[in-house]
């Protein structure tokens, strides 16, 4: 942890380091293993509705139906086996059970595929026998895919660092949605020129997924999850007790739970559409059967641009935009696809409705990993499986047995859209309401945050510690007039008060808005006893004041270079030692070198802000009129900025994801 003392020595250790995710070997053979099994899917999706429609059924082209019914087929086990393949998660190596799944998988479809085709071909078995054992070896086969499937999200977050896991989740969809897409091409290449081809492919790419997970290495015991013991307990028991876990974690805790009920109504809303396309594509449209996979596969490239748009998000994406607004928009790219009439449109709306649903389940599936503790994280996710699953389900059981579904799937998506719609909007008026700042300054700083997002590329490199109440003083460099916006994007959930120079105050123009954010004028001529008694009035009212301790703005260009700080002014001590605040001292690196306000704004960053170890000085409360005690807390304060600065120099080029153990309060 770290330690600072009146001498000044300061050290700020950094969080363990992982390296980033092209350079993550453990990471990138999960991302090959994944996206090989993603195109295997695909291409047995399309063996199977082949056999069922065209070579046991005879049916001239696709249906919407059978299209459930395999469906159907292909989620029970999910909803059936989750509580299971949750406890097998948490108990065995996932590394283990994946590569189990994978040969298991092969093994099902070179003989069960196998039976089937030669079976038709030869009449050996009516078509009753066929369907059992088609429906049979596609349930056997799901069984064991949810295994792999919980196994996998559960071990994401074992490989990365946490504020990888965004973009690691964002890749990973985005590889999975492309290897889909060409899986359904591959697969239609494949089905036209020989099935029993496609079968032997499909079983192919379940063993070369194994072979890559395989090749992953891990430290001794790394892979293996320490799930609580259960000491006393039969295996039954255990079994019960592991089972029951889940449920518990979630009744206890809210935020995962909501955010669960969301993916459940987002994959229910997912499973209409899947089984309504091939009826609208076939039947209202009169489009051939290859229509189908080739929307489908269209609409995987909306999904992986989806997901690169998340990827691109390296401070994450707000939860009323990655969650609410990306609702209430999927809501309306599925009224396009109810209403439209030709081809092109539905397309186009199928193609949004990807696009935006991508945002909303890689934001969802990333807090979920986010907030739920390792040794339950198996247990967790497998519940939350087999909820989307009752989801799926649950919308799939009347279009699987009803036989005339595509008379009215055009009215379903109708009322999908609109519940979609409304649910979003619901939403937002939710995050609005419990959002912690004013309305007016919570889209204000949207919009600021989008700005420095997009055009200086900011990013805040470590967590907030900021303390969640009482005063508080943040102390930062201070090299560019951007300096207040990283810092104020930077606290997400309390407002700092700027001291800053009068000169920028007064402008006309200007001069109501600061107001308005509650900056305080200060008088750099010479000593200011007003905006010293504002500033101390603002602490003790609980506020949070941000002061740059040199004074002024650099025009050093080493200072921008990450090399020198100007000495720190008293001041800021005087503040710290009179009203007992707590100062957190901040780093802010990427800046271009000062030279006026307009080549600040207009010039392009690449910043990023680093967060130290809050400093208390309750000790010293009441002080302030020793100068010497004054200058010597002053030089600390800068000392900790500037060891902040070492550490990132150190890590620069490497991985600068994080620059504070956490927010311990250091006392003097």
């Amino acid at each position: 942890m770290s330690q600072t003392t009146l001498e000044g020595s300061v050290n700020t250790p950094l969080l363990q380091e992982f390296p980033p995710l092209l350079k993550n070997r453990n990471f990138k053979l999960l991302w090959v293993g994944y996206v090989v099994s993603s195109l295997a899917d695909r291409v047995h999706w399309l063996v199977m509705l082949q056999l069922l429609c065209i070579v046991i059924l005879h049916q001239k082209h696709w249906d919407s139906q059978p299209w459930a019914q395999l469906n159907l087929a292909m989620f029970t086990p999910f909803l059936l086996l989750a509580p299971l393949s949750g406890i097998v998660s948490d108990r065995l190596p996932r590394r283990a059970v994946m590569i189990s799944a994978d040969l298991a998988r092969a093994t099902i479809v070179l003989i069960a595929r196998t039976v089937l085709l030669v079976g038709a071909q030869t009449r050996a078995f009516n078509t009753g026998t066929l369907l059992v054992l088609l429906f049979g070896s596609e349930i056997l086969l799901s069984s064991v895919g949810e295994f792999f499937i919980v196994a996998r999200a559960a071990m994401v977050p074992n490989l990365v660092h946490p504020r990888q896991l965004l973009q690691a989740n964002s890749v990973i969809t985005a590889a999975g949605t492309i290897f889909s897409l060409i899986g359904f091409l591959v697969g239609i290449a494949l089905i036209s020129w020989s099935l029993q081809f496609a079968m032997y492919v499909d079983a192919g790419s379940y063993m070369l997924s194994a072979f890559c997970l395989f090749l992953m290495r891990f430290p001794k015991g790394f892979n293996v999850p320490r799930a609580a013991a259960s000491k006393g307990k039969s295996s039954l028991g255990k079994f019960v007790q592991d089972a029951r876990m889940g449920g518990k974690y979630l009744r206890r805790h809210f935020r995962p739970f909501q955010a669960i009920g969301l993916e459940m109504i987002f994959f229910a809303v997912s499973a209409i559409i899947f089984n309504s396309l091939p009826g609208i594509l076939n039947g209202r449209l009169k489009l051939p059967d290859w229509a189908t996979p080739c929307f489908l596969a269209i609409a995987g490239v909306g999904m992986v641009i989806g997901a690169f748009a998340v990827s691109r998000a390296k401070q994450g994406i707000p939860k009323e935009i990655g969650i609410a607004w990306a609702t209430v928009l999927i809501g309306i790219s599925l009224l396009l696809v109810s209403l439209a009439a030709q081809w092109p449109t539905l397309l186009i709306g199928l193609a949004l409705a990807a696009f935006f649903g991508a945002i909303m389940f890689i934001s969802v599936d990333t807090l979920l990993q986010r907030i739920i503790p390792d040794y339950v994280r198996g247990r967790v996710l497998a519940v939350r499986d087999m909820l989307v699953n009752i989801g799926l389900v649950s919308m799939t059981i009347p279009m699987a047995l009803s036989r005339h579904v595509d008379a009215y799937t055009q009215t379903l998506l109708f009322g999908v859209a609109c519940f979609t719609g409304i649910l979003g909007v619901a939403l937002v008026g939710v995050y609005i309401y419990y959002q912690p700042l004013p309305l007016p300054e919570a889209l204000a700083r949207r919009i600021v945050t989008g700005y420095m997002t997009v055009w200086h590329r900011f990013r805040r490199a470590n967590a907030c510690l900021i303390p969640g109440s009482g005063p508080v003083i943040v102390a930062a460099n201070h090299t560019s007039t951007l300096d207040p916006l990283a810092l104020g994007i930077a606290s997400p959930r309390r407002r700092i008060r700027f001291m800053m120079a009068r000169e920028y105050y007064d402008i006309p123009f200007l001069r109501r808005f600061f107001g308005w954010v509650g900056c305080i004028p200060v008088n750099r001529t010479g000593s200011d006893a007003p905006a010293l008694r504002a500033a101390t009035e603002a602490l003790k009212a609980g506020d949070v004041v941000g002061v740059f301790p040199e004074g002024g703005i650099s025009t050093n260009k080493n200072v921008s270079e990450n090399r020198s700080l100007r000495p720190g002014k008293p001041g800021i001590a005087f503040l710290a030692l009179l009203s007992g605040a707590t100062v957190v001292p901040v780093y802010i690196s990427g800046m271009r070198p000062h030279v006026s306000v307009r080549g600040d704004y207009l010039g392009r960053s690449k910043i990023s802000l680093y967060y130290g170890s809050p400093m208390r000085f309750e000790n010293l409360k009441g002080s302030h009129k020793n100068r010497e005690l004054l200058q010597q807390v002053t030089d600390q304060i800068m000392a900790a900025i500037a060891g902040i600065r070492d550490r990132v120099e150190k890590v620069e080029g490497l991985s600068a994801e994080a620059v504070s153990s956490g927010p311990k309060l250091v006392k003097i």
